[in-house]
């Protein structure tokens, strides 16, 4: 029987120097949400990528963690002591999100020193902490500001310092990149990239962002349609993702369906409905015959133009280009395929040849590592 521990006395307590600071164990926090296994160490950052616009995602999750709602199911573990059914405040997490305001009548400062305060700390000690975090998170210049003379980044580091402020062991971020401008988020990822690095901050983000995840996490949990399809890093998802979802959300991969002729070993001959026959890595689960969706990367893509060519001569999947974007390290080239659908493809600046424009036929061809064939959703349901 496992022991019970007040929860007053929750976040007073120590955990083993090897032990995860933050544990989510078969957590639910909402009927329609997805299940959670999650461990975070000590200066880890874990980003959940919320592909979700609905009930099944993880709009609650920020709230039910902080205890403002119960789970459906499962425990919140922080530092080995189970805080499920901790009282606000008092478990050792800190949130920071939209439904975490700025006190509009205090300054800067006085937001940052509130915790301190509310723990029965004098004046001079809360002001004493408040003027280290602001140190860390840039904000002594602003520090006599209210919150309505901000700037979105400005009340965003305030939030954080805030919260940092409860000496919480692990921090949750909710979408708290939204709206802010490119140069306002880089300086954002790297201040809380900092903190990690000198404090052993522990981070759980959650985001619909890729470039977020990708920029701010060690891990990327990808949830989707009410489950958690893949956790792992950046390079594993991208590389060996588990399913299309994750391929297309992680790699912005092409999906093209198609139906498998043969299986050598762990290659697929799969006959594209858009036409053609092309070659792809073999998800465990299938079969000849089975019904696929073949994920290969825009980078994976290798067109050819052969000039005097018929649309039915050599290897390669007909396609017509339709047109070319410079997008700085990378040309974006858009092909239509027989069947009318859209195949975007990366080559390097300077790769094409000569005269190379909208309307050339081309035939695109990829290695059989470069693709990747799953199971269809059609076949699924």
């Amino acid at each position: 029987m496992r022991a019970m521990i007040s929860p007053h006395t929750a976040t007073e307590l120590k955990a083993p120097h090897d032990s995860p600071t933050l544990v989510l164990e078969g957590f639910v926090c909402s009927s329609n949400g997805p299940r959670l296994d999650l461990v975070l160490r000590a200066g880890e950052c874990v980003a959940l990528l919320d592909l979700d616009d609905g009930p099944q995602g993880l709009a609650p999750l920020a709230e039910t963690l902080a205890g403002h709602t119960s789970p459906a199911a499962g425990r919140i573990v922080v530092n080995s002591v189970d805080v499920t059914l901790g009282e606000i405040g008092r478990r050792g997490l800190a949130t920071v999100g939209r439904r975490d305001p700025l006190f509009p009548p205090l300054t800067v400062r006085e937001n940052v020193a509130f915790p301190a305060r509310a723990r029965g700390a004098s004046a001079t000690e809360a002001s004493r902490s408040a003027s280290e975090w602001l140190a860390l998170l840039g904000l002594e210049s602003i520090a006599d500001r209210r919150p309505e003379a901000l700037g979105s980044g400005e009340r965003i580091r305030t939030a954080i310092a805030r919260a940092l402020a409860s000496n919480p062991s692990a921090l949750v971020l909710d979408d708290i990149f939204v709206g802010l401008d490119g140069e306002t988020r880089r300086d954002l990822h790297h201040r809380l990239a900092r903190l990690r690095l000198a404090r052993g901050l522990t981070l759980l983000l959650i985001t619909r962002d890729r470039a977020d995840a990708l920029t701010g996490a060690n891990r990327i949990g990808v949830v989707a349609e009410g489950s958690l399809l893949q956790l792992a890093d950046a390079g594993t998802l991208i590389e060996r993702p588990h399913c299309a979802r994750v391929a297309t959300a992680m790699g912005d991969a092409n999906v093209l369906i198609g139906l498998i002729l043969s299986l050598d070993d762990d290659i697929a001959q799969v006959r594209l409905a858009a036409g053609g026959v092309a070659e792809a890595m073999a998800d465990p689960d299938l079969r000849e015959g089975d019904l696929v969706e073949l994920c290969v990367r825009p980078a994976q893509i290798a067109p050819m133009f052969p000039r005097g060519a018929t649309r039915d001569d050599g290897d390669g999947l007909p396609a017509t280009l339709q047109d070319i974007a410079h997008l700085g390290d990378v040309l974006r080239l858009r092909f239509r395929l027989e069947d009318g659908s859209d195949l975007i493809v990366h080559r390097p600046p300077g790769s094409l040849p000569p005269g190379v424009v909208a309307g050339r036929p081309a035939r695109l061809a990829w290695r059989p590592g470069g693709a990747l064939a799953f199971p269809s959703t059609t076949k699924q349901r």
